[in-house]
């Protein structure tokens, strides 16, 4: 047999030292794919000509700048130069926005490839490519007559409404065609435009026999229908009602009722700019302004990224339907992003290796 002797005090002193200390572990190590030293040069190669080509970028952006300048203010040598330069910006520059943020729960920090800042008012813009949207796609409702109504138009609305039948039908209305009857009777309508009840929550819009007019005096069309129809359709109201002009049918009256807007659409070219109604159009605004982001709403990046990238499928984004500006010019980047540039060049040219000493 053989005798155990219990551990002395010493020995269990050292014991609990050594519990308490942590354990000596092997730290695993697990190194990324690396393919070769030639890979890594090569990387650095392509890096330092990126950086090259956007030094040579920005200093063509500053250079273009002060050349609009110098030309802009050449008769005025006490203007303020920079301040007073012309900046370009398209809808195709929408798709390659860079953006920074959201300021102040309400607007939209952009950078475009023209390195100027760019500030977006998320509530105009996402209104006005709504707007569009639903002078475009909506689909205005018919609403039967128990019997024909007979109109009383000039020979200049007459033709205009039988040369453009489709897009009246197109706003709900439909028409019977007598030719047995005297000229300025020979149309009588059997279908006026219906907006809904008002159960949705949506304001129901009420169109008349005076909607014909207002439609044919933007076709163009001469006489008294037209002009008591335009009058009574470019209100202030939400329908169009009131006195005085309603920006929305203002605006949109400009763009659509001139005559390459309406030559377009006669011959079926369907798009944004359909002909509509200016009760319908003052309807679509108000309906655009209540359906849209609102200031206050924050926004994801990917939320602000789409609401910058939509503006490139507007026809013209520069201005809400009632005339509020999308967007404003800050300020040019290109001289703080070329010393930013200069300055990570400087910091690339140097020593990319440190020795050490061992003492």
């Amino acid at each position: 047999s053989q005798s155990i002797e219990p551990p002395s005090r010493d020995d269990a002193r050292h014991s609990e030292m050594h519990e308490s200390l942590p354990s000596k572990q092997s730290t695993e190590v697990i190194w990324n794919a690396f393919s070769g030293t030639k890979r890594v040069i090569t990387d650095y190669q392509n890096s330092r000509i990126s950086l090259r080509k956007n030094r040579h970028f920005l200093r063509s952006s500053l250079k273009k700048e002060k050349d609009a300048s110098l030309n802009e203010n050449s008769g005025n040598e006490s203007a303020d130069r920079d301040k007073d330069a012309t900046v370009h910006l398209t809808k195709d520059d929408f798709k390659d926005m860079s953006i920074i943020g959201q300021f102040n729960l309400g607007f939209i920090l952009a950078r475009c490839r023209n390195q100027n800042l760019w500030i977006l008012d998320q509530h105009a813009c996402d209104e006005i490519y709504n707007f569009e949207r639903l002078c475009k796609e909506t689909v205005i409702h018919e609403q039967k007559l128990i019997a024909p109504l007979p109109l009383e138009l000039s020979p200049s609305e007459e033709n205009c409404v039988l040369e453009n039948l489709d897009i009246f039908e197109r706003n709900g209305f439909r028409f019977v065609y007598n030719p047995e009857k005297e000229i300025r009777h020979r149309l009588s309508l059997t279908a006026l435009p219906h907006s809904g009840s008002g159960r949705d929550g949506k304001k129901p819009v009420q169109f008349g026999k005076e909607d014909v007019g207002a439609l044919c005096a933007m076709l163009g069309a001469d006489g008294t229908s037209s002009s008591d129809g335009f009058n009574a359709g470019f209100g202030t109201g939400a329908d169009g009602s009131g006195l005085y002009g309603n920006n929305a049918v203002r605006r949109y009256a400009e763009a659509s009722g001139s005559s390459q807007s309406v030559e377009r659409h006669s011959k079926g070219v369907s798009g944004s700019n359909i002909v509509r109604l200016p009760k319908a159009i003052a309807m679509f605004a108000s309906r655009a302004c209540r359906g849209s982001i609102m200031i206050g709403d924050a926004l994801s990046r990917k939320e602000q990224n789409a609401v910058v990238e939509k503006l490139h499928k507007v026809e013209i984004p520069w201005n809400c339907p009632h005339g509020r500006p999308t967007m404003s010019h800050v300020r040019s980047l290109a001289e703080w992003l070329l010393d930013d540039d200069e300055e990570m060049a400087a910091y690339v040219a140097g020593p990319s290796l440190s020795v050490f000493s061992q003492e």
